[in-house]
């Protein structure tokens, strides 16, 4: 079968052409296939009728202002008139004459709740085709809006008989091109539900320096990088608070500092962070933080450890003395919750730190030819420096 509309996505005329199928005999729905086509003159369908389903699509349009959920009701008795043709010829022409009043006198109606109608074996009701059409709407063609309340709509279907004498005075070849025609109204009134998704997507830079960046390096401390990336996510974590940091191997007392990096808002210390790139256990956890807890048990700032893995009794007995550990596990399911802008603040920090307090170019360029691997738009690398000018710069 051919593409009903060319303001169609593929995937809304495949969606509806498969509601359709459940309820069009296939030879008719094969008759169709130039349906696409139709006009007033075409034989297959008269120019009174073409005029009934306007109305009907007319009026449709005219409810949905006040209520979009009608739309869906004049599908249900389009839809309703066609399965009951199926079983009775009474409908299966066109025919201007037939009123409300034939309609429930031909059939039993059933439901008080709803519009089911009888006739002999044969029972069909509206309830069934809308709940069909919410999913429909809401779900394959990305119509959110479309109301999910069936009851509400079917419930009130005798305030809006003239469309359902409309429906039943079509034939089936007239029902099946209002079908489509009401499908056309609610795609071009209901907005399409579309997600908003980036491409291509942020990267996570800092995440992928957590993972992948080598922490040792020839022109590098040990421990430098580490400290540069403890540095970053303190900055991005805390940004209210202004930090301050030394060199690595550059003693805290001598600087009249708590721990590795400290953070105060105006005169008061708030935060105290120990960076150790190594693992602490129980053996040299008091050794290695010893300080640490000092200051969670004598200070009001909050105490915290970050270390590459803290074994269970150590991160026992840091706890029990009110520091905060962190962990490289810890760290990466926390990064895995920050936005790109929030991992770029931490990566502009740790380059902060390697330029500005460590005071190591060599540090710079290498973070920033990782960062070219891994994020290479960040405005980061305005500041990395071109091989070729590096080695010119070394042999100077």
């Amino acid at each position: 079968m051919s593409k009903w509309s060319d303001e169609r996505a593929d995937h809304e005329d495949e969606a509806i052409e498969a509601f359709l199928t459940a309820h069009f005999p296939a030879p008719l729905l094969e008759d169709q296939a130039n349906l696409s086509d139709y006009s007033g003159s075409e034989e297959d369908i008269s120019g009174a009728e073409h005029e009934t389903i306007n109305a009907l699509v007319s009026e449709a349009s005219e409810q949905f202002t006040s209520s979009k959920g009608t739309l869906g009701l004049a599908i249900d008795f389009v839809i309703l008139a066609e399965e009951l043709a199926g079983h009775d010829d009474w409908l299966a022409g066109f025919d201007p004459t037939i009123t409300v009043n034939d309609i429930l006198d031909r059939y039993d109606s059933m439901a008080k709740s709803s519009l089911t109608l009888k006739r002999g074996d044969v029972r069909e009701g509206i309830r069934t085709f809308h709940n069909e059409l919410i999913e429909l709407f809401r779900e394959d063609l990305n119509r959110t809006n479309f109301p999910s309340s069936p009851g509400h709509h079917t419930g009130e279907w005798e305030r809006y008989d003239d469309m359902l004498e409309l429906a039943f005075r079509l034939s089936r070849d007239g029902r099946y091109v209002a079908a489509q025609k009401l499908f056309d109204l609610g795609l071009e009134r209901l907005e399409s539900s579309e997600y908003e998704r980036r491409d291509p997507p942020f990267e996570d830079p800092f995440l992928k320096i957590l993972r992948d960046y080598e922490r040792k390096a020839p022109n590098e401390q040990g421990g430098s990088a580490y400290q540069a990336l403890c540095y970053g996510y303190v900055k991005a974590e805390w940004p209210h608070l202004s930090l301050r940091a030394s060199k690595v191997r550059t003693g805290s007392s001598r600087q009249q500092r708590y721990g590795d990096i400290d953070g105060y808002h105006g005169p008061d210390l708030m935060i105290s962070v120990e960076v150790k790139d190594r693992v602490i256990d129980a053996s040299n956890v008091s050794a290695e933080l010893g300080t640490m807890m000092k200051v969670a048990e004598n200070t009001t700032a909050i105490a915290v450890a970050i270390c590459t893995e803290v074994g269970a009794d150590a991160r026992q007995t840091l706890e029990e003395a009110g520091v905060r550990v962190i962990d490289d596990a810890g760290l990466e399911r926390q990064l895995r919750l920050w936005d790109y802008h929030k991992q770029n603040r931490a990566l502009h920090g740790m380059v902060h730190f390697f330029a500005n307090i460590e005071e190591n170019p060599d540090g710079v360029q290498r973070l920033l030819r990782f960062v070219s691997t891994v994020d290479p738009d960040n405005r980061v690398l305005d500041h990395l420096i071109d091989p070729d000018t590096q080695t010119s710069l070394d042999q100077t």
